[in-house]
């Protein structure tokens, strides 16, 4: 598994990836207040939204294979957090899932060139969930960038859910 760490945070951010047994809370679901605010591209009924909608059911593909594939989302406000998961394994066809992508966060002023590069992580052939645990800071939006699927010809792009983790704790 591929992972790498912006420049910037090379030395304060410590990312280790778990696989099971985690508590935490998804501070960016739609239940926690969560929204969708701009996507590349969505191709009907796997609409952006189902990424955060808590619903292990629904997933999101763009409907056309463009990369990047930019998705961003916003909290009610600045939040402290801890980590990501990240699941594209869904019922499109394997080679749509994403595979490498950066997250990145901003605050207050996204449109202003506030992101600030997080973690790159290339996801498991698999698709099942992955965890990364970052020391904790502060953000209120959030950029998710897919550069590529496990397909050498995709049709489109998908991916299950991505959640944003205030605490992370293993059981």
């Amino acid at each position: 598994m591929l992972l790498r760490i912006s420049r910037f945070f090379l030395f304060s951010f410590v990312i280790l990836v778990f696989t099971k047994n985690l508590t935490a809370e998804d501070i960016i679901s739609v239940n926690s207040g969560g929204k969708v605010i701009h996507w590349t591209f969505e191709k009907a009924p796997n609409v952006a939204h189902n990424i955060i909608d808590t619903d292990k059911g629904t997933y999101w593909s763009s409907g056309k294979a463009v990369f990047p594939q930019v998705i961003t989302f916003s909290m009610p406000g600045n939040k402290r957090f801890e980590g990501f998961s990240v699941i594209a394994k869904n019922a499109n066809d394997p080679t749509t899932w994403a595979k490498e992508i950066r997250i990145s966060s901003a605050d207050p002023f996204p449109h202003m060139g506030g992101w600030v590069e997080l973690v790159e992580i290339e996801l498991p052939k698999d698709g099942k969930e992955t965890i990364i645990k970052i020391e904790p800071t502060r953000g209120r939006y959030f950029r998710l960038e897919i550069f590529s699927t496990h397909g050498s010809s995709p049709t489109e792009v998908s991916l299950s859910s991505f959640s944003v983790y205030n605490k992370m704790e293993k059981k």
